[in-house]
């Protein structure tokens, strides 16, 4: 009976846990991510056009990562005989360096073209994963979390599959003992939140588009939720866009969607959509091809999961004008409405990985997979109760 009362003291130690994390994630600080954008984020970032404010930004990133408490490093690389740079956070979890860590990620880059001052691309990426970093860092945790800002996304998504290639595997052989070669569902890996222009909120009617090769076919066969939500709206560009593979991201996709369901602010939507292929080269092959813009394409292509937040871009609202021009800047992008559409991601982002953190951990006997949180929480207080 007492080993009975221990068991169901862990696990009421869980849910208690997760209570105060889902408590925590409606504090989104809108003031800092305005500030962040407008004083860091509000210029070209361009190795051409405007050198000096993209290594002031990348400076900023690294100090903040820093500032906050985690191990950071610069990756290094050329691309077309052009120094680039990768900024790595580590926060580093109680199983860092064992095989029962499970690591999870959020990523955002920081270059431009070279017209645009790129605040909804990617500033607001940038603002988020920043705040997401800031709020976890004060929380202890199981399991690493990486934060990782890309360069040259703009130049064929260099920085990001240097990444990919190189850093991430030689770290997971080194701090977790795994090998690179396994598939990714045998490595110690939750998955990555990549985060690309994911700012402009717009209830407009008709302020939604699509890329051509997404049809209204299209749509209602593979997207058939996001479809009948998009015509009840008249096509309103109100919610943030989810991309993953059926079958090899949905832990991540499970975890932000109860995540966001527990956040207040339904006027900020968010929609799945599921792609039902997972090979990197069947997609590319598809016309599915449109949605592997950013750079998760280069996790789903070296075999790892990844989940794609993205406003849409250039198909939706002031972004069908201002994507990769001059227009996307504080004028235009940074609004109360659209900061407050960033604030909920981030809300919603910094709870997923709290959520991964108690709730998707293979060897957390305590914490049923799936763990929603006020169903199993009611019903062990009343175990509690009876026993």
């Amino acid at each position: 009976m007492m080993a009975q009362h221990n068991s169901y003291l862990k696990i009421m130690e869980t849910y208690v846990r997760i209570l105060l994390y889902v408590t925590a994630c409606r504090s989104a600080d809108i003031s800092y991510m305005r500030t962040t954008i407008q004083d860091h984020f509000s210029s070209i970032r361009h190795h051409q056009t405007n050198h000096t404010y993209k290594e002031s930004a990348k400076t900023f990133i690294y100090q903040e990562f820093r500032r906050f408490g985690l191990a950071t490093e610069f990756q290094n690389f050329t691309t077309n005989n052009i120094a680039g740079s990768n900024i790595i956070g580590i926060l580093k979890g109680k199983r860092f360096g064992t095989l029962e860590d499970r690591i999870a990620g959020i990523c955002a880059h920081y270059d431009t073209v070279s017209v645009s001052s790129g605040v909804d691309d990617n500033g607001s990426g940038l603002a988020a994963m920043l705040e997401v970093a800031r709020r976890a860092s004060t929380l202890e945790r199981q399991n690493t979390v990486l934060f990782i800002s890309f360069d040259f996304e703009e130049d064929y998504l260099k920085g990001s599959e240097v990444f990919v290639s190189q850093w991430l595997p030689r770290f997971l052989l080194t701090n977790n003992n795994t090998d690179p070669l396994r598939s990714a569902n045998q490595t110690n890996v939750h998955g990555f939140y990549v985060l690309d222009t994911i700012m402009e909120y717009n209830t407009s009617a008709r302020s939604q588009k699509f890329p051509p090769s997404l049809t209204e076919k299209a749509l209602m066969t593979y997207f058939s939720q996001l479809y009948n939500d998009l015509v009840a709206d008249n096509f309103q560009g109100d919610y943030i866009n989810s991309i993953y593979r059926k079958g090899v991201d949905e832990s991540l996709q499970n975890a932000l969607t109860r995540a966001w369901q527990s956040l207040p602010d339904p006027a900020f939507q968010m929609e799945g959509l599921p792609i039902p292929v997972s090979d990197w080269n069947t997609i590319f092959a598809s016309d599915f091809n449109e949605l592997l813009r950013s750079d998760h394409s280069n996790f789903w292509k070296y075999h790892y999961p990844a989940l794609f937040l993205t406003d849409s871009g250039d198909y939706r609202g002031d972004m069908i004008n201002c994507y990769h021009h001059a227009c996307d800047n504080t004028e235009i992008m940074l609004t109360d409405d659209n900061l407050k559409f960033l604030g909920k991601q981030a809300d919603a982002l910094f709870c997923s990985l709290q959520y991964l953190d108690d709730c998707e951990t293979p060897t957390n006997a305590y914490a049923p997979r799936g763990c929603p949180y006020f169903p199993m929480l009611m019903m062990t207080i009343l175990l509690l109760v009876l026993i």
